[in-house]
């Protein structure tokens, strides 16, 4: 039955910008039952090339104009990863899906993002104003499908407007519902309610997946005590430490981030994205970073922001040498196939554009900061003011007058 894969499952919860595939893969690897990619919108997935990257040993889904890997999968997690989708469109949903289906164990189509990008093209929480719509796509993918497909959404203003939705998603073919215990205004700084949860699942007969504030394997127990949800997704816990899915407890944020690069370099991952990732998995705040030293937690995230390339990343790390020792392995591949490593090609661009948060981007330095306490710190950096005062010296001699030449 479809809902099985759902059942009783821990999961990597999809997260733009970082469920890629090397936190997927540490994710499986620390316990995770299933794994989520990012949102992919279902143009941008549809468009796309299937090639198999003999070098790496992987699936490439790669952009239309060849300058980018949009979505890139392997052996190892196939029969448990979720390809999450981005959808306005029944039909548009059907090519994406059918683009990818039969790389993944999976779809889920996002109806819970409360983004301006998301809300404004009629995707995300916007289904959840269109039952009807958010209905004929599932219904759509049920038919042509031969692989489950699942939703996720958020709580509506009271239990039985979310139980109704939620059964009208079931009763089109829905094989599970992620449920954000959060409602479309409010963000992670505000609590889930968890409360909002208790009367759904068994209301439903698919499984149902609590989502928010769950960080770790005892967060697991006691949302599953306090809501009678079996299955669960972590999204912030899994990023700042993905060792959250060990049941002997999680390593060290330090040990963690090596484990994680290790993968980044095995999986070939675009220097850009590494480096977003390890910057949220970094202690934000200076009281977070622990009193105890241990090897390399002297890692700071400015010091990850002026990095300009994966071995100055991974040199930080004591990792130099490894990354090195796959670059050498993937190049002596390629020459043995005679193909060029697309993964490498020095043209490549990262286009995180669309999700940039500009409030807290710093314009001045071309920083994107993660947070408040974030932007507090990196005003009062010495970084920040040298290149204020740079910027303002500029100013002054270009305001300067030049001199008339003497005859």
């Amino acid at each position: 039955m479809d809902s099985e894969l759902y059942t009783n499952a821990v999961c990597l919860a999809p997260m733009v910008r970082a469920g890629t595939l090397p936190l997927r893969l540490l994710s499986l690897r620390n316990g995770a039952d299933l794994v989520y990619g990012e949102e992919i919108i279902d143009k941008k997935i549809a468009q796309t090339h299937r090639i198999e990257n003999h070098v790496l040993n992987m699936v490439d889904f790669i952009s239309s104009t060849g300058d980018s890997v949009v979505f890139r999968t392997c052996a190892e997690e196939k029969a448990r990863v979720v390809f999450q989708i981005g959808t306005a469109s029944a039909v548009n949903a059907l090519k994406a899906a059918e683009t990818i289906a039969n790389d993944v164990a999976a779809i889920d189509i996002n109806m819970g993002c409360p983004k301006h990008f998301s809300v404004q093209g009629g995707m995300g929480i916007a289904l959840m104003k269109d039952p009807e719509k958010a209905t004929d796509i599932v219904k759509t993918l049920r038919r042509n499908l031969n692989i489950p497909v699942s939703c996720k959404i958020r709580i509506l203003e009271s239990p039985s407007s979310t139980i109704d939705f939620a059964k009208g998603l079931e009763q089109a073919g829905a094989a599970a519902i992620g449920i954000h215990c959060r409602q479309a205004h409010e963000r992670p700084c505000d609590d889930a309610h968890w409360d909002a949860l208790k009367a759904i699942p068994a209301a439903l007969s698919v499984p149902v997946l609590a989502n928010g504030d769950i960080l770790t394997q005892q967060d697991i127990a006691r949302v599953k005590a306090e809501t009678g949800c079996q299955s669960v997704l972590i999204a912030r816990g899994a990023l700042q430490n993905a060792s959250c899915f060990r049941k002997d407890g999680p390593l060290h944020y330090t040990e963690n981030i090596r484990e994680f690069l290790k993968v980044a370099a095995e999986t070939d991952n675009v220097y850009q994205n590494t480096k977003y990732s390890i910057s949220r998995m970094l202690p934000s705040k200076v009281d977070e970073v622990p009193q105890v030293v241990v090897p390399y937690s002297n890692v700071t995230v400015p010091d990850i922001a002026a990095t300009k390339s994966n071995r100055e990343m991974f040199e930080l790390f004591g990792l130099g040498d490894y990354l090195d020792e796959y670059q050498a392995k993937y190049a002596a591949k390629a020459q043995e196939l005679k193909v060029s490593q697309g993964s490498q090609n020095p043209d490549r661009v990262y286009d995180d554009s669309h999700i940039l948060n500009r409030q807290l981007y710093c314009d001045p330095c071309g920083l994107q900061l993660l947070s408040d306490q974030d932007v507090a710190l990196h005003v009062k950096g010495k970084r920040h003011k040298k290149k204020l005062r740079a910027l303002a010296s500029q100013s002054v001699l270009t305001s300067i007058p030049k001199r008339p030449k003497l005859e």
